[in-house]
């Protein structure tokens, strides 16, 4: 459930699972059995032990500390990303989006909207926008990918991105809800939203997203450096 391996990987052998857990070898013996009868594991004759598939509860965990799609997460921890209902179309900026992207409103966008799925279930709301001059709609129709983000394709035309700005809401939303039905809620849940926006490496503002991710698809970790502390003084 950390990452540490994808599915097809050998997992260590009893042995060395006894030393790093510091449990008994039936303790292990034990828990091993558990996995293979899940399906999770799988014991094959002179070869070892090796992870079927991920376990319930698997989510995509990017950092916030480097700029990273989902893409890259959903590879490292052996998890199928999809889309359903995906709309790629030409539009004018609204408000919002001419805002975050620093353009006149009704400026030519190109607007990418999706359900992602994430081992064939309903995970997030994506709504990405990019202007026309950046990459056009045809080229955005020919050249994305449902399993893909908008990012990968940017980085791939050649679109130099140097960072991303994010902000983080913990907001509601239910089955009556545009977002909700299009997730298929069944009942209210909590969810978190996401907005991006990328920057080019000369900071100018290239790509703008908003994203509802359902919590059980997803654990942001936050890295913080400490740059100053005050001093304590002992007679204070």
């Amino acid at each position: 459930m950390r990452g540490r391996y994808k599915a097809g990987d050998r997992i260590p052998p009893e042995a060395e699972l006894v030393e790093s857990l510091g449990v008994s070898r039936v303790t292990v013996r034990s828990g091993l059995a558990r996995l293979v009868e899940r399906g999770v594991l799988e014991r094959r004759q002179g070869s070892g032990t090796f992870l079927v598939r991920l376990p319930e509860g698997a989510r995509l965990q990017p950092g916030l500390e480097r700029l990273e799609t989902y893409t890259v997460h959903a590879e490292r921890l052996g998890l199928k990303l999809g889309s359903k209902g995906l709309h790629i179309e030409a539009v004018g900026a609204d408000a919002d989006e001419a805002d975050a992207l620093e353009l006149p409103a009704g400026s030519a966008l190109v607007r990418v909207s999706r359900v992602l799925l994430v081992g064939g279930e309903p995970a997030a709301w994506m709504v990405d926008v990019v202007p026309e001059g950046v990459v056009g709609v045809g080229r955005v129709r020919e050249r994305f990918r449902p399993e893909a983000m908008v990012l990968d394709l940017l980085v791939s035309e050649g679109v130099p991105v140097g960072f991303g700005q994010l902000s983080i809401e913990a907001v509601m939303i239910g089955p009556d809800d545009s977002i909700g039905r299009r997730l298929g809620l069944m009942a209210p849940t909590a969810a978190l939203s996401l907005i991006q926006t990328m920057h080019l490496t000369g900071s100018r503002p290239v790509q703008w997203s908003r994203d509802v991710f359902l919590p059980e698809y997803l654990d942001l970790r936050v890295v913080r450096e400490l740059f100053e502390v005050r001093g304590l003084d002992s007679g204070r």
